[in-house]
C-alpha cells in the first residue's frame, strides 16, 4: 500500500502521478518532478521497491523544492541530498534498506556543493529532512515497522555519565574517496526550469 499512499500525498499537493516506460523517457532519470506541468513521473520498468523509493524521493521534491521555495533551491546538490534522505527515512520506516543506493547518491550530490564538505551538507539538511519525513510518515496509512531511523544510525545515542557524547558521523556517510556516480543520475548543474530529475 505504500505506492498508493505516496501517490495520494503527491496528488494532494496538486500533482498527477504517471508512469514512464524507461529511463530514456525521463532523460536518463528514474523519476522526475515537473513543477510547471504539476506532474511526477516514475519509471514503471523498475522493480516495485525501486518505484516506491523513487516515488518517496519525488514526494520529497514536491514538498521541499517548489518554485516558491527559492532558498531551498540554492544548489542542485542540496535538493538531491534532501529528497533522497527523505526517501531513505520513509523506506526505513517500512522495512526497506535503501542505503546501498542512497549513500553513494547522497555522497555524490553533497560532494558537488561548492565550498562545503559533503558531511556538512548532509548535517545542514538534517532538520529539514527529519521534519519532512516525519510529516509524511504521520500522514501515511501504511504499516510502519520502525520510526524512520535509517539502518545503522541511532536517533538517540546513549549518554555516558559525566561526559557529553556527540554522535559520530555514520560510517556509511564518511567520505573515503570519490563516490561513484549512481546509475541514471545526470551530472548537470541544474535541471531544466521547473523540472527536477532524480536517480532511483
Amino acid at each position: 500500500g505504500l505506492h498508493a499512499e505516496l501517490s495520494r500525498l503527491i496528488r494532494e499537493q496538486g500533482f498527477t502521478v504517471v508512469g514512464a516506460g524507461s529511463a530514456a523517457e525521463l532523460g536518463g532519470a528514474n523519476g522526475i518532478t515537473d513543477y510547471t506541468a504539476r506532474q511526477v513521473a516514475v519509471r514503471s520498468d523498475m522493480d516495485p521497491a525501486a518505484q516506491v523509493k523513487t516515488l518517496a524521493h519525488e514526494l520529497g521534491h514536491v514538498l521541499m523544492h517548489g518554485p516558491n521555495q527559492q532558498e531551498a533551491r540554492g544548489h542542485r546538490g542540496v535538493v538531491e541530498v534532501e529528497a533522497e534522505s527523505v526517501a531513505l527515512m520513509i523506506g526505513a520506516a517500512h522495512g526497506m534498506d535503501t542505503s546501498e543506493y542512497t549513500i553513494p547518491y547522497v555522497s555524490t550530490w553533497a560532494g558537488q556543493v561548492k565550498d562545503q564538505e559533503p558531511a556538512e551538507v548532509v548535517k545542514a539538511t538534517g532538520e529539514r529532512v527529519r521534519q519532512t519525513a516525519i510529516s509524511v510518515l504521520e500522514q501515511l496509512d501504511t504499516p510502519q515497522v520502525v520510526d524512520g531511523t535509517p539502518p545503522g544510525l541511532e536517533r538517540n545515542p546513549p549518554q555516558r555519565s559525566g561526559a557529553v557524547r556527540q554522535s559520530p558521523e555514520p560510517k556509511d556517510m564518511q567520505r573515503t574517496g570519490p563516490a561513484p556516480e549512481p546509475a541514471g543520475m545526470r551530472r548537470e548543474p541544474a535541471a531544466s526550469a521547473g523540472v527536477e530529475r532524480s536517480g532511483l
